[in-house]
């Protein structure tokens, strides 16, 4: 699994969501014209399971950062964005990917920084 930057919320040109997230999450499914399958909301980061409301077959895994306010893309091995439900239910156990909505700087550590080779 990798996990790929996004963007920021400052980027997205919106103020500080924290304490209520669900106005960033919105804007964030709007830009992929797209509803939350799943939203699993933690303290440090919240998953999202984002698919296109006519094909449930098109999912994608994205993980928020509540304390950088960033976004990122997971992916694993095959395609990222033909996920389904089930699909999710077996990535976030063999994953285990609720630690990284506990703890999204394990996800960042994997994170090339912009300036290293």
């Amino acid at each position: 699994m990798n996990g790929h930057r996004l963007f920021s919320v400052k980027e997205l040109g919106l103020g500080s969501p924290e304490p209520h997230v669900d106005r960033v999450i919105q804007v964030f499914l709007q830009i992929g014209e797209a509803v939350a399958a799943r939203w699993i909301q933690m303290p440090r980061g919240i998953l999202i399971m984002q698919v296109a409301p006519e094909n449930p077959a098109s999912g994608a895994i994205y993980l928020y950062d509540r304390q950088r306010q960033e976004f990122f893309l997971l992916s694993f091995d095959g395609p990222d964005d033909h996920l389904t439900l089930q699909d999710f239910g077996q990535l976030l156990s063999e994953y285990n990917l609720l630690q990284y909505a506990e703890h999204p700087a394990l996800l960042q550590a994997q994170i090339p920084s912009l300036g290293s080779a």
